[in-house]
C-alpha cells in the first residue's frame, strides 16, 4: 500500500505531500488544480514512465527548466513484511539532456530493477489507444503489463532492444557490403534467447488475461456482446503454440533465418517480438474496425479490470488508479465499477461526480485539493 507521497515539480505540482488510506480515495478540486497530475506521480512511480506524457521531459515543471532545479516523485510503500522509500528524480542539465534515476531505500537502483515494487493499474482516457491505436501502442501495453507480473521482463526487454538496434545497424552494413553476413550469427543468438523469453511471457499472459475478461465482458456487455483478447506474434506458429521455451527459440530460429535476405534487403529485423501485436475483438469483429466509442469503452474497461485480477493473483495486489473512469460509463457500469474496486485495499479516483460511489454507501477518503473562492 502507498502511505505517502511527496512530489516536487511534476506537472503543476511544485511542492505538494499527501498521506493516503487504505479504501477508495477521491480527489476533489477544480479542473486544473493537479487532479490528474497526482494520479500520474503515483503511476510514474510504480512504472517509471507516464501515461500521459509520450516523453518524460514533458512531465517537468515548465517554470524550471533551465533553472538547475529538478522534479522529484517519493513514496513510502508498505506490505506484510517490509516498507519501502522509493524515489524518482528528472534531471534537465544545461543542454536540455534528461536524466531518470531511480532510488529505493536511499540507493540508486537501475530503472529496470525500480519498476514494478509498487504494482499499480491505471485507467484514463488514453487507454483508448489499446483499441484504436497503432501496434507499438499494443505492444506497449504488454510490456507494462508483464513488468508487474515477471521481475525481470524490464532487463530482458531494454537488453532485447538493443540487440534489435545492433542487429538493424550491422544488416545495413551488409547490405552495402560493408560486413559479412556471418556476423549476423552472434546478435541472432542474441535476438533468439532473448525474444523467446519475451514471447512465452506475452503468451502466457494475454492468454490469462483473455481467460479472466471473459467473465467481466459479460457483466460490462449485459451478455449482449463478447469480447476477446488475442496474442498476434509475428511468427507463425500454425495454431500449435507450445508454452516450452525450446519449442519458442527453435520456431523462432527458423523463421528468423528464413527471413535473412529479406532482413538484409530492408536493412531492419523484420520479424521478433517488436513487431507483435494483440487482437482484440468484439462479437467476432476487430475492434479497432467495428466497436463504438462507448463499446471500445467498455473493452478497455474490462481489459484493465481483469489486469487488476491478474496481478492480484501474484500476490501482490495492485493500487487501483481511475483518472475520471466513471464519466463515459452508463449507471449499471458504474455500479459495477464501484463494487470492484472495494475488493481491493487501495484506489484513487478523479472525477467531478461520486454520487455513485456516495450512494452506494461506500466509504470514501477524500482529498481537496487546491483552493476555493
Amino acid at each position: 500500500m502507498l502511505e505517502n507521497i511527496k512530489i516536487r515539480n511534476f506537472r503543476n505540482l511544485t511542492n505538494y505531500e499527501t498521506n493516503l488510506n487504505q479504501g477508495v480515495t477521491t480527489l476533489i478540486g477544480r479542473n486544473g488544480v493537479g487532479k490528474s497530475s497526482l494520479i500520474e506521480a503515483i503511476y510514474f512511480l510504480s512504472i517509471g514512465r507516464s501515461f500521459r506524457a509520450r516523453h518524460d521531459r514533458d512531465t517537468i515543471n515548465k517554470n524550471i527548466i533551465g533553472s538547475g532545479d529538478f522534479a522529484q516523485i517519493k513514496g513510502t510503500i508498505t506490505s506484510i513484511n517490509q516498507i519501502k522509500e522509493l524515489q524518482v528524480v528528472l534531471n534537465l542539465d544545461e543542454s536540455s539532456k534528461l536524466s531518470k534515476n531511480g532510488n529505493i531505500n536511499g540507493a540508486n537502483t537501475k530503472l529496470s530493477e525500480f519498476v514494478g515494487n509498487l504494482k499499480s493499474v491505471c485507467f484514463s482516457v488514453n487507454d483508448m489507444d489499446v483499441i484504436f491505436g497503432s501496434p507499438s501502442e499494443r505492444r506497449k501495453y504488454m510490456d507494462l503489463l508483464n513488468t508487474q507480473l515477471t521481475s525481470n521482463y524490464t532487463s530482458e526487454l531494454l537488453t532485447y532492444n538493443n540487440v534489435i538496434n545492433s542487429r538493424n545497424a550491422l544488416l545495413k552494413r551488409i547490405k552495402f557490403n560493408e560486413a559479412n553476413k556471418e556476423e549476423l550469427d552472434y546478435w541472432n543468438e542474441k535476438m533468439l534467447d532473448i525474444g523467446s523469453f519475451i514471447i512465452q511471457n506475452r503468451y502466457q499472459s494475454l492468454q490469462q488475461l483473455n481467460s479472466i475478461s471473459n467473465d467481466i465482458f459479460v457483466k460490462i456487455f449485459n451478455s449482449e456482446h463478447e469480447g476477446e483478447i488475442q496474442y498476434l506474434p509475428s511468427l507463425d506458429f500454425d495454431d500449435n503454440f507450445q508454452f516450452d521455451i525450446e519449442f519458442i527459440r527453435d520456431h523462432f530460429k527458423s523463421q528468423l533465418l528464413e527471413s535473412e535476405m529479406k532482413d538484409i534487403s530492408y536493412g531492419r529485423s523484420t520479424i521478433g517480438p517488436h513487431r507483435d501485436d494483440i487482437l482484440i475483438t468484439i462479437d467476432g469483429g476487430i475492434a479497432q474496425n467495428f466497436a463504438s466509442r462507448g463499446q471500445a469503452r467498455l473493452l478497455v474497461l474490462g481489459i484493465k479490470l481483469a489486469e487488476c485480477e491478474l496481478i492480484k493473483q501474484s500476490n501482490e495486489e495492485p493500487i487501483i488508479l481511475l483518472d475520471d473512469a466513471f464519466s463515459e460509463l452508463d449507471f449499471k457500469n458504474q455500479e459495477y465499477l464501484a463494487k470492484f474496486i472495494l475488493d481491493y485495499n487501495q484506489c484513487l479516483i478523479t472525477g467531478l461526480d461520486f454520487s455513485v460511489v456516495k450512494n452506494m454507501g461506500i466509504h470514501t477518503n477524500d482529498i481537496v485539493m487546491g483552493e476555493y473562492d
